[in-house]
């Protein structure tokens, strides 16, 4: 038993006439004649019968005739639901947005998917890559921007993006101007018992500057601990010490050029920024459109020009 059969059956059952059902449904009548013969065959049952004045429902028919209706009608409601919930963007979506990036895109991102997608509701979290990877994974986060490839099993990641990473002090620091090279880098080895603040070990960026300090035989003067980037920015401002940061999270501090800002060489320390999602969760309509907004806002920011050596993958 088909559902084309079922149709076939309730358009002969209605138009009393296998002639006039043929018509209604744009098929030749030995093929509903076929399909109406198969499914009494399946039911064991006569259903129909032929008489000079039409054809008639049989008691049976009758009864069938009834679930018949009710299985087509059943189907239509729910193409009717499916086509109203994919053709339109509505839910909520939880994004999850490291802090270093979220000073440059969360605000964008709640203004555009406002403008854009008002049925959505949107809400943002911030945290390190690990723990935001780890809300994906259990569900409390639809998907989510990360630093790196965090160690979780049940995470599929597309790679973004590849930011610099600079140090950073306070604009009147004139020891760091000397260590620099003509075009304003400064090598990581000039990076040897400087004052640093840095976030604790647990944090990714914290790893990433330990691991090349090892790896060229730089010993590191860690003389602070933050987690917060955004104090981060401000502790630099007012002491000696100086910071590894993106742009990106200087950011919200106003003009970057009030900083000291030198891009970290010999060697480039860099950071990959991706998007991860949980493997066996698909996203959701209204998650896939917000993504493909944030997507937009990276493009965006990185065309303005103040992102330096900030680039998509292509």
């Amino acid at each position: 038993m088909n559902l084309r059969q079922l149709a076939y059956f309730v358009a002969v059952a209605e138009q009393r006439s296998i002639q006039k059902a043929s018509a209604v449904l744009h098929i030749s009548q030995p093929s509903v004649s076929t399909q109406i013969k198969l499914l009494e065959e399946e039911l064991q049952a006569q259903l129909l019968e032929r008489r000079q004045s039409g054809t008639v429902l049989t008691p049976e028919g009758e009864l069938f005739l009834s679930y018949a209706r009710t299985a087509l009608d059943a189907l239509d409601a729910a193409k009717i639901s499916l086509r109203a919930k994919t053709s339109s963007e509505v839910g909520k979506v939880v994004v999850g947005i490291p802090g270093s990036l979220s000073t440059v895109l969360s605000l964008p991102l709640v203004r555009q998917v406002q403008l854009e997608c008002p049925n959505i509701r949107l809400k943002l979290v911030s945290g390190l890559s690990g723990h935001l990877a780890k809300w994906i994974e259990d569900g409390d986060v639809d998907f989510g921007l990360v630093h790196g490839i965090p160690q979780e099993s049940g995470l599929d990641f597309d790679f973004l993006m590849r930011e610099h990473l600079f140090l950073v002090s306070s604009f009147g620091n004139a020891s760091l101007q000397s260590k620099c090279t003509a075009e304003g880098d400064i090598p990581f080895a000039h990076l040897h018992n400087l004052p640093l603040v840095l976030p604790g070990k647990e944090h990714g960026l914290r790893r990433i500057v330990e691991e090349q300090a090892r790896l060229v035989g730089v010993k590191l003067y860690i003389r602070t601990e933050l987690d917060a980037h955004e104090l981060l920015a401000e502790w630099v401002k007012d002491t000696a010490d100086c910071a590894v940061l993106s742009l990106a999270a200087l950011k919200m501090h106003g003009d970057i050029n009030d900083f000291f800002i030198a891009r970290i060489v010999d060697p480039v320390i860099e950071r990959r920024v991706s998007i991860a999602y949980a493997s066996k969760r698909p996203l959701s309509r209204a998650s896939r459109r917000v993504e493909g907004i944030l997507r937009n806002l990276l493009l965006t920011e990185i065309n303005k020009g103040w992102w330096k050596y900030a680039t998509l993958n292509s």
